[in-house]
């Protein structure tokens, strides 16, 4: 981490009232030494959300405190765990006291995975072969139907033309998100705020949109998120200063391990060619069972469809959360190891890699699983919602998916918590989850403002990035007028592909920075002397914006 230096003006913490080590005392403290600290207990407990520097009280070095890296802050008993005594775990590269035992949990759920998995496969299998059974090869190696013409967009996206408006599209997203990225590194505090402003403005502008057009209803709901987002800024605004050394922190450790953002870039490639195949293996499911004479969907097929969607949910699911728990354990290692005696492990992603894809791989399954579920019935639930023959039942499916749309979300960051607990600390899903709970009820508050302030910056960037891959292609298709689209009949179809195209290479950035914020916090909770030992400096900077941090979550 790069040194810091408070400026001259900054209050600075009145000097403490006894030296940090007993003067009188020779020895020197050693970092696995395993010795008793010096403090009197403190039974202040600070108040959560008191927006004052606590009531300074120093202490004696702390027995598992770095040799020339004293204790430069507040060392509460708090959080003083069990003494560590230096030993780095061969199999996992995180501290002993963290996972000393690695195991595979929850291996019931993996196996379950690889099941699903199998026979997700095997279907494929045979909708692929009735896809090839019923089309027919032209010469150009595409399917039409027979008696029917290759629609001009679908020979377009595989010719040379289409190809190079998707490049662009690509390139202009990925060259967006590297320069965002710097961008954001280098002035968080401005790019934090002037996204908050920009998500406010967006607000209005949807609600003016919609005042025009006449739609009164999502006009008015613009407009009242518009103005309650502009009101969270004065409540939020005193949180910023804690986001922004999060952020530039986050930035910093990320930057220094770019195969987070490889990995992060391959685990978007690959749900993209997933994507493809299972759309491929829906298709070929319409084509064995779909009854064209009556035009009716056969039970059988319905069922095909209902397992199709939830394998695919599951194994996007598990695919995502492999590399957010991969980049998680990157990121804790820093937290903990980066310096101390030991220092970093040679490859802390490789590391990271094998331990989502091995030790906690049924976990990640597990709580995959879960959002799975909920995925799958809300489908079912839209389905029915667009079925107009009954409306007290689209009425009642409405209700539903509006449940099961707050108990996904809910999940869903309860998940990225969780997942971070089973990175650092080998935690099976169910524990994790629960120390998750226990951590949101602690600190919802500042960790929902932190991750909204943060959030936003990325999804700001990303419309950013979306608009301008959209705008470099439709430039491209207007000045190169490609056959396929000679008379701009698929423009708006290749833009918005190119709008997404962008969208993601910006999300996938932010994936990394997302996990890395998740991780610290939780690091935070759990153990804030670990990063008061090997960074205090970056301690002081976190300290300073947010006091609370020296009471650590019990």
């Amino acid at each position: 981490m790069a040194q810091y230096n408070p400026p001259d003006q900054q209050q600075k913490y009145p000097p403490p009232q006894q030296p940090y080590y007993d003067q009188g005392q020779q020895q020197q403290y050693a970092y696995n030494a395993q010795q008793q600290p010096a403090y009197s207990p403190n039974t202040q407990q600070q108040q959560w959300g008191h927006h004052q520097a606590p009531q300074q009280q120093y202490f004696g070095a702390p027995s598992d405190a770095p040799q020339g890296q004293p204790m430069t802050g507040v060392v509460p008993p708090a959080y003083e765990t069990a003494p560590y005594d230096g030993t780095v775990n061969p199999e996992s590269g995180l501290p002993a006291k963290f996972n000393p035992r690695p195991r595979y949990n929850d291996c019931w759920a993996f196996f379950l995975f690889i099941a699903q998995l199998a026979a997700f496969i095997v279907l494929s299998g045979f909708a692929i072969n009735q896809i090839h059974q019923n089309r027919q090869y032209d010469q150009n190696g595409y399917y039409p139907a027979p008696g029917q013409q290759v629609p001009g967009v679908a020979l377009g996206f595989f010719s040379k033309s289409g190809l190079i408006t998707m490049l662009i599209s690509v390139l202009t997203g990925a060259v967006i998100a590297v320069l965002y990225f710097m961008l954001t590194e280098a002035f968080p505090r401005q790019m934090i705020k002037v996204t908050f402003a920009l998500s406010i403005i967006a607000y209005l502008a949807v609600a003016v949109y919609y005042f025009v057009r006449g739609l009164w209803m999502p006009a008015i709901f613009g407009l009242i998120f518009g103005l309650l987002y502009a009101s969270m800024w004065f409540f939020w605004k005193s949180r910023i200063p804690f986001a922004t050394e999060m952020l530039r922190a986050v930035t910093s450790v990320s930057k220094k391990y770019p195969a987070t953002f490889a990995l992060a870039f391959l685990g978007l490639f690959v749900q993209i060619a997933y994507s493809v195949y299972f759309i491929v293996v829906i298709s070929g499911c319409y084509e064995m069972y779909y009854d064209q004479n009556t035009q009716t969907t056969p039970g059988k097929l319905q069922a095909l469809i209902v397992f199709c969607f939830f394998s695919f949910y599951w194994t996007s699911q598990v695919i995502k959360n492999i590399i957010h728990v991969t980049i998680a354990g990157v990121f804790a290692t820093y937290y903990f190891m980066a310096g101390s005696p030991q220092g970093m492990s040679k490859s802390p992603t490789i590391a990271s890699f094998k331990r989502a894809c091995t030790t906690s791989i049924g976990s990640i399954c597990f709580g995959s699983l879960i959002i799975a579920i909920i995925q799958t019935l809300r489908a079912l639930t839209q389905i029915l919602r667009g079925d107009g023959s009954n409306g007290i039942m689209a009425f009642i499916a409405c209700i539903i998916d509006c449940i099961l749309s707050c108990m996904q979300g809910i999940m869903e960051y309860v998940n990225m918590y969780a997942f971070c607990q089973v990175a650092i600390y080998g935690k099976a899903y169910i524990p994790a989850a629960r120390d998750t709970w226990t951590i949101l009820k602690d600190r919802g508050i500042v960790q929902i403002i932190n991750d909204n302030l943060i959030g936003n910056v990325w999804a700001m960037g990303a419309i950013m990035a979306g608009v301008l891959s959209g705008l470099a292609s439709y430039l491209y298709l207007r000045f190169d007028n490609p056959p396929f689209n000679s008379n701009g009949e698929f423009t708006y179809v290749i833009v918005v592909m190119a709008f997404v195209l962008g969208m993601q290479m910006l999300f996938t950035v932010g994936t990394v920075i997302d996990s890395g914020v998740a991780t610290t916090f939780v690091c935070l909770a759990e153990d804030p002397a670990a990063l008061a030992r090997t960074k205090p400096e970056l301690f002081e900077r976190i300290r300073a914006t947010w006091p609370a941090v020296v009471q650590g979550v019990n």
